[in-house]
C-alpha cells in the first residue's frame, strides 16, 4: 500500500513563550511532539505511538526525553532542561548500546529510531561540529542497522518514514562535508519506491540532488573542474527546473498576492508575496531554489573571469537565473514574517489589547527562513539591492520574533565579500542542520 505524500496534520498547540509548566519534562516532550509530531508529520510522525511515557522500550523513550529537552533549551535558553537532556542523552547511549549486543533487539524498529532521535539531539546541541566522525556517527551507526535488518524487513508505515528520516539526514551530511552517497542510499531509495508515489516532488527533488552530492565530492577531490564542471551544473539545474515547471497544482502550489501601490512598504522586496499552504511546501519550493542558486554560482566562479563569448553568456545566464531564484525566495517571507499584513493570520491576539504574540508553530516559520535567506544574499547573483532587503528582514526576525539566530546571519553578510565568504554549510551546521529540515 503506498503512501500519500499529499496528507497533512495541522497542529493546534501553541505557547506562551512567557510562562513554563514547572514539569519542565513534560513541557519539553508536549512541545517536541506538537512541532516534530504534528507540525512536521510526515519526516518524524513515526514516533506517534510512544507519545505516553511507558509506551516503548526504556532506550527509546531516553531518547525522546533528551531530544525534547534539546528542542526546548534551544528556543528558550534553559540551561536547567540543557543540563537534564544532556544527561538523558548519555543514559540513552548507554541503553542504546545494551540493546545493539543482542542481534535481535538491534534489529527492531525502536533501534533504529533511537538512533535517529540521538543524532537528531547532536545536531541541536552540537550544531558547530566540524568532525566528519562527530557530524557522521549515529547516521553511520543508523545505516549500519538498516544493513543488519535487511530492507526487505521494512514494509510498515513506520518503518518506511524512518528510512525517508535516515535517507533525508545521510543526504545532507554528504553534502555539508562534500562526500559522495553511500551505496545503501540509493538501495533505500530503490525500496522505498516500492510503496511512495515516485512523481510527487519532493522524491524527484532528492534524486536530483543525489547528484548534486556526487558532483559536489567530485568537484572538491579535483575530479571535475573547468568546461565539465560548468556544462554538468547546467543539466543537473534543468533538471530542476522540469521539477519546479512541472510541479501539480495538488502538491506544490502557492498563491501570488499583489500589494496596492498605497499600500506598499518595505515587508515585500518587488510588492508581492507568496503564500504557501504549509511550512514545509515553502521549505521545499526553497530547497529548489537553493540547489539552483548553488549550482549557478559555481557557473558564475568558473565563467566571470574568462573574455570569450560563450563564457560571458553563461556568466550572464547564471546571474539572471539567481536574481530569479532570490526574488521567489524573498517573495516567501512576507507570509511569515509581516505580522501587520501578510502574516497577520497567523498572530495570536491578546485579549483587550492591540497586541500579539506568536505560536511556536509561527515562531518555527520564521525560523526555517533562515538559510535560505542567507544562501540567497551570499550567492554572487544577488542583487546589491535584494541582498540589502534580505539584511533588514533578517534583522526584523531578530528583534520581533526574538530569533538570535537571524541577528548572527545578519551580521555575517554585512561583512561578507569575495573574499571573505562564509560557506553555506557552515551557517547550515550553526542554524542547527537538519532539525529544522521538513
Amino acid at each position: 500500500m503506498k503512501t500519500s505524500p499529499g496528507s497533512k496534520q495541522k497542529s493546534d498547540f501553541s505557547i506562551n513563550f512567557s510562562h513554563l509548566p514547572l514539569d519542565i519534562q513534560i513541557q519539553a516532550r508536549e512541545l517536541f511532539y506538537a512541532y516534530y509530531i504534528s507540525d512536521f508529520s510526515r519526516a518524524w510522525d513515526f514516533l506517534y505511538p510512544f507519545f505516553a511515557p511507558g509506551t516503548g522500550p526504556e532506550h527509546l523513550a531516553l531518547s525522546i526525553d533528551a531530544v525534547s529537552l534539546a528542542f526546548l533549551s534551544h528556543h528558550f535558553t534553559s540551561p536547567t532542561a540543557q543540563t537534564l537532556g544532556r544527561r538523558k542523552y548519555i543514559s540513552a547511549l548507554r541503553k542504546v548500546n545494551k540493546v545493539l549486543q543482542s542481534p535481535e533487539t538491534a534489529q527492531e524498529t525502536t533501534t533504529l529510531e533511537s538512533s535517529l532521535l540521538l543524532d537528531l539531539f547532536e545536531k541541536l546541541t552540537n550544531p558547530r561540529q566540524t568532525s566528519d566522525m562527530g557530524r557522521r556517527a549515529h547516521v553511520d551507526g543508523a545505516l549500519a542497522l538498516v544493513r543488519l535488518r535487511g530492507l526487505h524487513n521494512f514494509t510498515d508505515e513506520g518503518g518506511l518514514k524512518a528510512l525517508t528520516r535516515l535517507s533525508l539526514n545521510t543526504v545532507i551530511i554528504c553534502i555539508s562535508g562534500g562526500q559522495r552517497v553511500p551505496e545503501v542510499l540509493y538501495d533505500i531509495r530503490r525500496h522505498t519506491s516500492k510503496y511512495v508515489d515516485v512523481t510527487y516532488p519532493k522524491w524527484r527533488l532528492t534524486a536530483v540532488t543525489l547528484e548534486i552530492v556526487d558532483m559536489a565530492s567530485d568537484i572538491k577531490s579535483g575530479l571535475l573542474g573547468g568546461h565539465d564542471k560548468v556544462q554538468r551544473c547546467i543539466e543537473l539545474d534543468q533538471k530542476l527546473e522540469v521539477i519546479n515547471r512541472e510541479a501539480p497544482p495538488k502538491w506544490w502550489t502557492y498563491r501570488r498576492v499583489y500589494v496596492d501601490r498605497e499600500k506598499k512598504t518595505d515587508r515585500t522586496l518587488d510588492g508581492f508575496y507568496d503564500i504557501y499552504d504549509s511550512r514545509m511546501e515553502t521549505q521545499m519550493w526553497n530547497v529548489l531554489r537553493i540547489m539552483r542558486i548553488l549550482l549557478r554560482d559555481e557557473i558564475i566562479q568558473s565563467c566571470s573571469g574568462l573574455r570569450d563569448e560563450a563564457s560571458q553568456r553563461l556568466c550572464q545566464q547564471a546571474f539572471d537565473i539567481t536574481a530569479l531564484m532570490v526574488q521567489e525566495i524573498c517573495a516567501s517571507v512576507p507570509h511569515m514574517t509581516d505580522c501587520e499584513d501578510a502574516a497577520k493570520d497567523r498572530l495570536m491576539r491578546a485579549p483587550m489589547l492591540s497586541s500579539h504574540t506568536h505560536t511556536m508553530s509561527h515562531f518555527l516559520d520564521t525560523y526555517v527562513l533562515l538559510f535560505s535567506l542567507y544562501i540567497a544574499a551570499w550567492s554572487r547573483g544577488c542583487p546589491p539591492r535584494a541582498k540589502r532587503w534580505i539584511i533588514c528582514q533578517l534583522e526584523r526576525i531578530a528583534s520581533h520574533f526574538e530569533v538570535k539566530e537571524a541577528s548572527t546571519v545578519a551580521a555575517v553578510l554585512k561583512v561578507q565579500d569575495e573574499k571573505a565568504r562564509k560557506g553555506p554549510w557552515e551557517i547550515y551546521r550553526y542554524l542547527g542542520s537538519y532539525a529544522f529540515a521538513a
